[in-house]
């Protein structure tokens, strides 16, 4: 005998039907389709430009033979160690800074370095004049070469420090006065036999006068006493 499906199976099944068809809308309602992927946009990989060095003028004052105060900035003079001011030589180097800038004092400064207490070193003219170099030159310093041979720094500015140290260096001046010894005095040639004959008649002919002079004069004094009447 065929068993026949009630009503209420019927509606159990539609029932079921009716829940998985709404849980599967509500998850794609949760989870809706990926969009299609936009094309990459191409990103520019160059080098962004390095900011421009901080540059100083005005009116300076001598700390010491390396360091200048600008208003509120301290500087230190870049590619150069000069002693300390305690130091044997440091005073000589703060009175050569001070007669390079005289009395007005009024330099350009651009910022060539910082350490890792940011203290700022910089080249610093007088006009014309680089001080680092003048410096150099009168030997009252000697050349920073961790600063001037970084990877960063200008190799015609270590150039020409080093040239100015070379110049000192070889003239004697200041640190470097008792490094270099004055040259041997030359050592006159000598003489040829005719020099020393001829020096010899002279001397000769000098002291045969001088003994002729001597017998003359005693000549006239005998002549002169027996001349004398007598008393």
């Amino acid at each position: 005998m065929k068993i026949r499906p009630s009503l209420q199976s019927f509606a159990a099944a539609a029932s079921l039907a009716a829940l998985m068809t709404a849980a599967s809308l509500t998850a794609r309602a949760d989870n809706p389709p990926v969009p299609p992927a936009m094309p990459a946009t191409p990103v520019q990989t160059a080098p962004l430009a390095p900011p421009p060095p901080q540059e100083f003028e005005g009116s300076a004052i001598v700390l010491d033979g390396g360091t200048l105060q600008l208003g509120e900035e301290r500087l230190i003079l870049f590619g150069i160690q000069v002693p300390a001011m305690a130091a044997p030589g440091g005073i000589k180097a703060r009175l050569a800074l001070d007669g390079l800038l005289g009395g007005d004092g009024r330099v350009h400064c651009v910022v060539a370095a910082r350490d890792l207490q940011l203290h700022k070193f910089a080249v610093c003219r007088l006009g014309d004049i680089d001080l680092s170099e003048a410096l150099l030159l009168a030997g009252v310093g000697t050349v920073d070469r961790y600063a001037t041979r970084a990877k960063d720094a200008d190799p015609q500015l270590a150039e020409r420090y080093d040239q100015a140290e070379a110049e000192a260096r070889r003239t004697g001046n200041g640190l470097w006065a008792e490094f270099v010894k004055p040259p041997a005095a030359e050592k006159p040639p000598a003489p040829t036999f005719l020099q020393r004959l001829c020096h010899f008649l002279q001397v000769w002919q000098a002291g045969l006068g001088a003994l002729a002079g001597f017998l003359l004069v005693g000549i006239l004094l005998l002549a002169t006493r027996r001349r004398a009447p007598a008393k």
